[in-house]
C-alpha cells in the first residue's frame, strides 16, 4: 500500500491549532474607538465617509446573524490565517512552511490580531488576496486562473473600500492581476490590464459610497490633514496661519491651539468637545482651506517637509500598544497582589519598554529596501520575485502616502507594510538564491 505524504499537512495542523486557540482566547475581539463608531453606524443604518461605509454595511448584515463584534472578528482573523495557509502550501517543500505556520503569532502581527479596526480589515483583505496572487504567480496557474481571480478582486474591493489610503496602493495588486491575466509576462499588456482593473474597482467603490452616504453626511476628512499642517507651521512661526473662516470661529484661540497641539496627531484640536478647530462645512470654505494651505506650504516648504517628516516618524518609531500601561492593565486582574512588589513592577515596565522598542517598524525598513532590490534584479530569473516585487512596491507606496496624506502617526498605519514584509521572507530567500519555490 502506497502512503501519500503531504509535506504541508503538519504545518497546516499547527496553524490550525493556533487558529482555534486564537479564536477561543481572543473572542469576540477588541473594539477600537473607530470600530465602536462604525458599529453604531451599522446598527443605525446611517453612514458617513469619515470611516468608509463598506465595513459598517457588511457589519450590519453580520449583526443579523450574530449580534456584536464576534463575526467581524472571525472574518478578519480568518483572512489572516487563510493567507498563512496559502503561504504554507506555496513553500510546502521548504522549511519556510514552518515560518508561515507561526506567521500569525509574530509579535508585530499578534499585537493587532484581536483588534477590530478598519486597518486590520484592509490589511488582511490585501494579505489574503496577495497570497492567492502569489500562489498563481509561482505556480503559473492557467487552468483555474480566472476562478482564482474572482476572490482576489472581491477581497481588493473590500480592502480598498474600508481604508482611504488603500486607493493609492491598489494599482500594484491590480498590476499583479494583470500579470496573471497576461500569462505571467511583464509587458505593456500587463500594465494595461492592471490600470483597467484599478480604474474599475475605484469607480465601483466611488459609486458605492455615493449611494450609501448622503451628501449631508460627507465628512471631507482630508481637511483634518490640512488643519494639522497649518497648525504645526503656525506654531513654528508663532503666527496663526489659517483661512478667515477658521479665525472667525467662536472657539478659536491661537493660545489654545498651541496648548492642545500634539505632534503625533490632530485629534486634540478637532475631536474634542468645543474643539478649537472645525473643518469647513461648505464647498466655499473647503476650497478656501485648500487654497490657504497650498499658499502656506509654498511660503514655508521646509517647515512643511519638517512637519510631515516629524509626523511620519511616529509611524516608524511607535509600536503596538505604545500608550498602554501594563501595570495598570494587570492591576485589574488576579495578579494585583503580585504587582504590589516594586521589583515585579519595575521588571514588567522594563520588559514592556524593551518589547516596544523591538516592535518598531523602523527595524524592518532595511529589509524592505533589500527585498525591493532582490525583486527588481531577479524578476526575470525566478517566479518568486514577482510576488516579492508586488509586496515591496505596495509597502513603499503606502509609506509615501502616509508621509504626505496622514493626520496622525501610529504603528497601526503601517500594519500592512509589516505583514507584507514578514510574508516576503520566503520569497526573498528563493529569489535571491534563484531557487524554485518547490525546492526543499
Amino acid at each position: 500500500m502506497k502512503i501519500i505524504r503531504v509535506p504541508a499537512l503538519p504545518a497546516w495542523a499547527l496553524l490550525g491549532v493556533f487558529y482555534i486557540i486564537s479564536m477561543i482566547g481572543l473572542w469576540p475581539g477588541v473594539m477600537s474607538p473607530d470600530a465602536n463608531s462604525q458599529y453604531a453606524a451599522a446598527i443605525a443604518g446611517l453612514y458617513s465617509d469619515h470611516h468608509p461605509p463598506a465595513m459598517s454595511l457588511l457589519w450590519r448584515y453580520l449583526d443579523y446573524l450574530y449580534p456584536g463584534p464576534g463575526l467581524m472578528f472571525t472574518l478578519h482573523i480568518s483572512m489572516l490565517y487563510g493567507a498563512a495557509a496559502i503561504f504554507i502550501y506555496i513553500f510546502k517543500n521548504s522549511l519556510f512552511r514552518w515560518w508561515y505556520a507561526i506567521y500569525p503569532l509574530i509579535p508585530n502581527l499578534l499585537a493587532y490580531t484581536a483588534l477590530i479596526v478598519k486597518d486590520t480589515g484592509f490589511t488582511y483583505a490585501y494579505l489574503l488576496s496577495g497570497a492567492i496572487l502569489a500562489l498563481m504567480m509561482v505556480n503559473k496557474i492557467i487552468k483555474y486562473k480566472y476562478l482564482l481571480l474572482i476572490p482576489v478582486i472581491i477581497l481588493l474591493c473590500y480592502g480598498t473600500a474600508v481604508k482611504f489610503q488603500a486607493q493609492y496602493v491598489l494599482i500594484f495588486f491590480s498590476i499583479g492581476i494583470g500579470y496573471c491575466i497576461n500569462n505571467y509576462k511583464l509587458s505593456g499588456a500587463t500594465a494595461f490590464y492592471g490600470v483597467l482593473i484599478n480604474l474599475i474597482i475605484i469607480i465601483l467603490i466611488s459609486n458605492f459610497n455615493a449611494v450609501l452616504v448622503p451628501q449631508a453626511r460627507e465628512a471631507h476628512s482630508w481637511q483634518l490633514v490640512k488643519l494639522y499642517d497649518l497648525s504645526a507651521i503656525s506654531i513654528a512661526v508663532d503666527q496663526p496661519l489659517y483661512p478667515d473662516f477658521i479665525l472667525q470661529q467662536p472657539n478659536f484661540e491661537f493660545s489654545r491651539v498651541k496648548q492642545l497641539f500634539e505632534p503625533r496627531e490632530v485629534d486634540p484640536l478637532v475631536f474634542t468637545a468645543n474643539s478649537v478647530l472645525k473643518p469647513g462645512t461648505t464647498d466655499t470654505q473647503r476650497q478656501e482651506l485648500w487654497d490657504y494651505w497650498y499658499q502656506t506650504i509654498k511660503q514655508h516648504p521646509w517647515l512643511y517637509l519638517k512637519t510631515r517628516l516629524r509626523l511620519f516618524s511616529y509611524d516608524l518609531t511607535t509600536s503596538p500598544s505604545d500608550r498602554s500601561d501594563p501595570v495598570k492593565f494587570l492591576a485589574t486582574t488576579a495578579l494585583k497582589p503580585v504587582l504590589e512588589q516594586k521589583l515585579v513592577t519595575n521588571s514588567l515596565n522594563m520588559t514592556f519598554a524593551a518589547v516596544k522598542i523591538a516592535l518598531r517598524f523602523v527595524w524592518l525598513l532595511p529589509l524592505l529596501i533589500l527585498y525591493s532590490y532582490i525583486a527588481v534584479t531577479r524578476i526575470k530569473n525566478t517566479a518568486a520575485a514577482a510576488p516579492l516585487l508586488m509586496f515591496s512596491v505596495t509597502s513603499i507606496m503606502l509609506l509615501l502616502v502616509l508621509l504626505f496624506c496622514s493626520m496622525a502617526g501610529t504603528a497601526r498605519y503601517v500594519f500592512l507594510c509589516t505583514c507584507l514584509i514578514h510574508a516576503s521572507h520566503g520569497f526573498a530567500y528563493s529569489a535571491w538564491h534563484k531557487k524554485n519555490y518547490t525546492d526543499p
